[in-house]
């Protein structure tokens, strides 16, 4: 066991009790959580540690849903450490396995050159000249072409230690599969922002989980979306590098806003900031492949998957994409063992359930669909199959259902489209269709891919709404 105070590595300086943590005059304070993580790795460098003994140290009584909560803990440190690119710089991930420290410990790296230092020939001062004048040329073309990169308004500041606290937790309900917490994910975040209104990070929170409720149809888009769209704001304006606050303004501006040249803008500007994260990657994969960029869709989805392999919805969105691709057998072949080794991950097994539909397996596709408890935005599914079973009377239940959850506030009408499609009633699947952006129906934005929508592809009113849609 270490016991020295100060955790020292690649000019980090941590202290191990406080939480503390310095680098190039830059300070800051992980939360108890990230920086048992951290120890914890450090303490063991070069040797893999495993996911459960992590879970141990940081629940020692046990916990529900570790693996989202280790994901949000551990997604901490990264950030905090600046270590989320492509290519890791103190943390390997070994999917599915665990992590391994690779930084170098020891002192921060010396302020003046070391004993024996060769002093500069004229030479090499020419050399020192014109480097230093390649960089100033970089720096000033960064300053005046990605302005943004720079303008990090809360660099040093630092939530106070509760605020910071109840973020992870809040974050950490919001990541559960195993209940629904989204109430218990936003009243830790509220309590967050009310401890530190000035906490960024807080702001963007509440605004991500918010409009992930609306997506569940957890809050009418008319109840959440003003306030996920307030906070996400205010977040920017404490902090205009807040990166999670553009992810979630081009997730309501896509989804909802139905807008997807603003949400190419949110795009362009979250993409000049550094770090991007997996939700970054995340939704730029859905803004590509909802416009027919498959390949580059799929492409930023692996990147996604790569930065948190263990988040589920990064998978079942993969498989998404393959569906709409029309690559069915991949999509199955993805996600039937993720299914099985997650019971309670609905969202795969709906996605899912449309693959099995489109290739014929319709006993199988039912019983996925059967198996789910929170259904989410995917309300469509079981009057679709109802209608290939032929079993006409079921799929007009459905359609009634959906009748009454769009009277409550849930945007419906491009479900009933892919219901009346599939009966064959194609008039009131245009009317249907033709209703699905006034009331912001959540996944008409892949229309333009969806087999589903084949029986009114060529249609006129199928041409009026993709050009409206994807203007």
């Amino acid at each position: 066991m270490a016991t020295e105070t100060t955790l020292q590595f690649d000019g980090w300086a941590v202290n191990r009790v406080s939480g503390e943590i310095a680098r190039d005059g830059r300070t800051g304070r992980l939360p108890q959580q990230p920086l048992r993580i951290l120890l914890e790795l450090a303490d063991h460098r070069g040797e893999v540690v495993t996911r459960e003994q992590l879970v141990r140290v940081l629940w020692p009584q046990g916990v529900v849903d570790f693996d989202n909560g280790l994901n949000v803990a551990m997604r901490k440190l990264r950030v905090a450490l600046d270590d989320v690119g492509d290519v890791p710089k103190y943390i390997e991930t070994l999917p599915k396995v665990g992590y391994r420290f690779i930084g170098t410990k020891g002192a921060a790296r010396p302020s003046r050159p070391p004993t024996g230092f060769v002093a500069a020939t004229p030479r090499r001062l020419w050399i020192v000249v014109a480097l230093a004048f390649a960089v100033f040329g970089v720096i000033l073309a960064a300053v005046l072409g990605f302005g943004l990169r720079l303008r990090r308004v809360q660099p040093n500041y630092v939530p106070s230690v509760r605020a910071q606290e109840l973020y992870v937790e809040g974050m950490h309900e919001r990541s559960r599969r195993d209940i629904d917490a989204t109430d218990r994910a936003l009243a830790k975040l509220e309590a967050a922002i009310r401890e530190d209104p000035q906490y960024a990070d807080a702001w963007a929170g509440y605004s991500r989980t918010l409009s992930s409720a609306v997506v569940r149809q957890r809050v009418t888009p008319a109840e959440g979306l003003p306030k996920a769209r307030a906070a996400a704001e205010r977040a920017l304006a404490l902090d205009p590098g807040a990166l999670d606050a553009y992810v979630t303004l081009m997730h309501i501006h896509m989804d909802f806003d139905k807008d997807f040249a603003a949400a190419g803008r949110d795009l362009e500007k979250a993409r000049q900031l550094p770090n991007p994260s997996a939700s970054l990657w995340h939704y730029s994969a859905m803004w590509n492949a909802q416009v027919g960029r498959i390949d580059m869709g799929l492409a930023d989805m692996r990147r996604a998957r790569a930065l948190e392999p263990m988040t589920l919805l990064l998978s079942s969105n993969y498989a998404l994409i393959l569906f709409n691709a029309r690559r069915y057998d991949e999509a199955i072949e993805l996600l039937t063992p993720i299914v099985q080794e997650n019971p309670g991950f609905d969202t795969g097994r709906s996605v899912l359930a449309r693959a099995l539909t489109a290739t014929g397996r319709l006993d199988e596709a039912l019983a996925q669909l059967q198996a789910r408890k929170d259904v989410g935005a995917w309300q469509g599914d079981l009057g679709v199959l109802y209608a290939k079973l032929g079993r006409d009377d079921d799929a007009r239940r459905e359609l009634a259902r959906l009748a009454a959850l769009e009277k409550q506030g849930f945007g419906e009408a491009y479900e009933m489209a892919t219901i009346y499609a599939t009966l064959g009633e194609l008039d009131a699947g245009c009317e249907m269709l033709g209703r699905a952006l006034e009331d912001r129906s959540f996944l008409v934005n892949w229309m333009r891919l969806d087999p589903r929508m084949d029986p009114l592809r060529g249609r006129k009113c199928f041409t009026d709404v993709d050009q409206r849609l994807y203007r």
